[in-house]
């Protein structure tokens, strides 16, 4: 199992609220001496989503929510992984935002087996369309009373 490694990868590639992505992938890369039950995402401590040896993908509200696309692999050989990509226009930024870690579980012939990825800060800066609309000679109360109730979603 020592030349198994485990790693979080997070691309941030958000240009603005409507254009880009957020992906956060845990890979699994090595020739394997054990075999696979699970890999899994967290933010928090809390399980984003996991997915198992018998094909059985689990999610919370992240990988559930629309606009949001979730990939996963399992190999004996290779590389294994499980990846959350969100889209721009349904990034989050305050229940997105975070430490996230990648755990894997597996079975060798000493028994059970976890690894825990390092944690990772993923950043989201604020709406960069606040400042335009402040900037606008026209600015009306509506606009920041409209931007204020959706602050947790880019508009």
């Amino acid at each position: 199992m020592s030349s198994t490694s485990l790693s979080l990868e997070i691309t941030n590639a958000l240009h603005d609220c409507d254009n880009g992505y957020i992906e956060i992938r845990c890979v699994v890369n090595g020739g394997l001496q054990a075999e696979i039950r699970e890999i899994s995402l967290k933010r928090l401590d809390r399980q984003i989503a996991y997915f198992r040896f018998d094909g059985i993908l689990g999610c919370t509200e992240l990988a559930n929510r629309s606009g949001v696309s979730v990939n996963f692999t399992i190999s004996d050989v290779g590389i294994s992984y499980l990846s959350i990509r969100i889209m721009g226009s349904m990034v989050k930024p305050q229940k997105d935002k975070g430490p996230y870690q990648c755990v894997f579980n597996s079975f060798d012939a000493y028994g059970f087996i976890i690894k825990k990825s390092r944690l990772e800060m993923l950043n989201i800066t604020g709406n960069t369309k606040m400042a335009l609309y402040l900037d606008t000679p026209r600015f009306h109360d509506n606009k920041l009373r409209k931007f204020l109730s959706q602050k947790d979603q880019c508009l």
